[in-house]
C-alpha cells in the first residue's frame, strides 16, 4: 500500500514539473501574429493612418500585374518622397472607391539585383530613366496603373529631380493638385469612367 502512494506521489510530481514546462514554454513563445497590411503599411510610413489600402505585394506578383490590371505603388519606407506620393495616391483611390494598391518595396531586390527585379525592369523600361552612362533602374517613388497589360499611367516625375530639393519644399498647392488631378483622370480611365 506504501509502494503505491509513493509511485502516484511521484507520478503526480512529474506531471506537475513537466506541467510548469508546458506553461513556461508556451507562456515566453513568440507567436506569428499576422498584422494586416494596411497597419504594416501605416507603421512604416507614419505619416499614413490605417486607413489606407495598400496592400504589400511580392515581385513575382507585380510582373503579373504588369500583364494583367492593377494600381501598383513601388518605393521604400527610407525614401522621403515614396512617403508624399503614398499619402496622395491613397487619398485619391479612396475617393474613387477603389479597394486596393499594390505596394512593392524593391529596395532588397534591386540591391540584390535579382531575376524578378531584372525582369520588372525589363518589362518597364520602355518607361524608365536611362542614366548617362546606361544604366536603366526602378525608382522610388513610382506609381504605375496597368489596364488588360497596358499601362494608362507612370509617374516617377520627382527621382529625376537633382536639384537639393525637399518634398515639403515641392509640393507646393499647384504640385499637389496636379498630382491629384492626373491620379485621379487616370484611375476613372481604369475604372472606365473616363475616356483615353
Amino acid at each position: 500500500m506504501k509502494s503505491k502512494n509513493i509511485i502516484k506521489n511521484i507520478v503526480s510530481f512529474i506531471i506537475f514539473i513537466v506541467m510548469i514546462i508546458l506553461f513556461i514554454y508556451f507562456g515566453t513563445r513568440e507567436y506569428d501574429v499576422k498584422i494586416a497590411d494596411n497597419v504594416k503599411f501605416a507603421n512604416e510610413y507614419k505619416d499614413i493612418s490605417k486607413n489606407n489600402i495598400f496592400v504589400y505585394t511580392k515581385g513575382h506578383e507585380v510582373l503579373d500585374l504588369l500583364n494583367n490590371d492593377g494600381i501598383l505603388f513601388l518605393g521604400f519606407a527610407s525614401n522621403i518622397w515614396s512617403h508624399y506620393y503614398a499619402e496622395y495616391l491613397n487619398e485619391v483611390a479612396i475617393e474613387n472607391q477603389i479597394s486596393k494598391i499594390n505596394y512593392y518595396d524593391f529596395k532588397k531586390d534591386r540591391e540584390l539585383n535579382n531575376a524578378v527585379y531584372l525582369n520588372i525592369v525589363n518589362k518597364l523600361k520602355d518607361h524608365l530613366y536611362v542614366s548617362d552612362t546606361d544604366n536603366i533602374d526602378l525608382t522610388a517613388p513610382t506609381i504605375i496603373i496597368v489596364k488588360n497589360g497596358q499601362i494608362l499611367y507612370f509617374d516617377a516625375t520627382t527621382n529625376q529631380i537633382t536639384a537639393n530639393i525637399k518634398p515639403t519644399d515641392y509640393f507646393n498647392d499647384y504640385k499637389i493638385n496636379l498630382l491629384k488631378t492626373n491620379l485621379n483622370h487616370a484611375i476613372k480611365q481604369y475604372l472606365g469612367e473616363d475616356e483615353l
